[in-house]
This record gives structure tokens, C-alpha cells and sequence, in this order.
């Protein structure tokens, strides 16, 4: 149980007070060369994703058929 703490996120912000990537950071890293194997250990990618994870969708999750 506590890895399963370790790894819960807390979401607390909605999607807007995130933000949104405009360019990939693999762009300009100096381990480019390595993708897409490096992305594995990257604490950049690994960053991005917890602060993503963190946000709540501030759109209307509905489906109209």
C-alpha cells in the first residue's frame, strides 16, 4: 500500500491553471538521439506528466448521439 501512496497524485488544479505544452522538450535535448528509448528515465518528461496528471478537465466530459 504505501507504493500506491507514493505514486497517487493529487488533483487539484484544473486543466487551464496547468497550462499546455507548445513544444515537445525533446526537441532541443541533448539525448534527442536516443528517442524514443531515453524517454523512459527523462525527469523532464517524467515532471510534465505528474504536473498533467495533477489537472482536472475544466470541459464538459459528455457524449450526444
Amino acid at each position: 500500500m504505501k507504493d500506491m501512496d507514493k505514486q497517487a497524485v493529487k488533483r487539484d488544479l484544473f486543466d487551464f491553471e496547468v497550462g499546455y505544452l507548445t513544444q515537445s522538450p525533446c526537441v532541443n535535448c541533448e539525448f534527442r538521439e536516443h528517442l524514443p528509448q531515453c524517454h523512459k528515465d527523462c525527469i523532464i518528461l517524467d515532471q510534465i506528466q505528474t504536473r498533467l496528471a495533477r489537472a482536472v478537465s475544466s470541459q464538459a466530459s459528455r457524449y450526444e448521439s
